[in-house]
């Protein structure tokens, strides 16, 4: 039963998220960036924040507070369990409530650690940019797919199971660096709040929220009838198990050593 220790994880995990990925993006991009005189090509200091940024959200899910609540740290992933059937509406309710406190606090202390840095890119906001909402609203419907669909695929086979959180790593890595210029490659609600609160930066934003909800939606229709064991993204035995119908911690106490 997800519990307050879960709630408080999740909105930990998400605030670090947004501090360390939003960091990653001032110092790689921003105006007098440290790595410009290393990288003066923009496309290759986009490719670093990429990386560090997707490689932040992988650490995260395989630290402490990702294997306490599962490591959603994104509404459009926890929308997707809930689906699913393993996740009650107001265990839900509370991850995505805690999902959009912890970026609105993580995208604030990165605020205050970096100021004119992090203004240099509009605190990181992600907005439609070339080919306007529809375009933003269609490309992030796909890419948030994709990672849903990597994610849930993964977590559905007991040998790519642990791997789950480096295969959704890749794919934001990868939409992000081709993409980001274009509409901002958020795959995340919470990703995109916490800058726009912050940063007073509002247009488009509804993009950010619909796209990844349908995503979701799309993405739990494909997989109604299958199989799903848990909506962890990394299961470890150490950490007990909030969520419904969790097949991996029922295996575990029936005494299957194959779990």
């Amino acid at each position: 039963m997800i519990g307050l220790r879960e709630v408080a994880s999740e909105c930990a995990g998400t605030a670090l998220l947004l501090f360390g990925g939003l960091s990653a993006v001032a110092f790689s991009l921003s105006e007098n960036s440290p790595l410009g005189s290393l990288f003066p090509n923009e496309i290759m200091r986009r490719l670093i924040a990429s990386v560090l940024f997707a490689a932040i959200a992988t650490l995260i899910i395989y630290s402490p507070l990702g294997k306490i609540s599962g490591g959603h740290i994104n509404p459009a992933i926890t929308i997707t369990f809930t689906g699913l059937g393993k996740l009650s509406l107001f265990g839900a309710a509370a991850y995505v409530a805690s999902q959009f406190t912890g970026a609105i606090a993580g995208a604030a202390v990165a605020q205050i650690a970096w100021g004119r840095r992090l203004d240099d890119i509009n605190a990181g906001s992600t907005r439609p940019e070339y080919g306007g909402v529809w375009f933003a609203l269609a490309a992030e419907m796909l890419a948030t797919s994709l990672m849903l669909w990597v994610i849930v695929s993964f977590v559905k086979r007991g040998r790519l199971a642990p791997y789950t959180p480096v295969a959704a790593g890749i794919v934001i890595a990868i939409v992000a660096f081709f993409s980001a210029p274009f509409y901002g490659a958020s795959m995340n609600p919470a990703r995109s709040l916490g800058p726009a609160i912050i940063g007073g930066v509002w247009g488009g934003l509804w993009v950010y929220f619909v796209a990844p909800s349908i995503a979701a939606l799309v993405v739990v229709s494909l997989n109604r009838y299958r199989i799903i064991p848990c909506a962890k993204l990394i299961h470890d035995p150490a950490y007990s198990c909030p969520f419904k119908n969790c097949l991996i911690s029922q295996k575990a106490r029936a005494g299957d050593v194959s779990v």
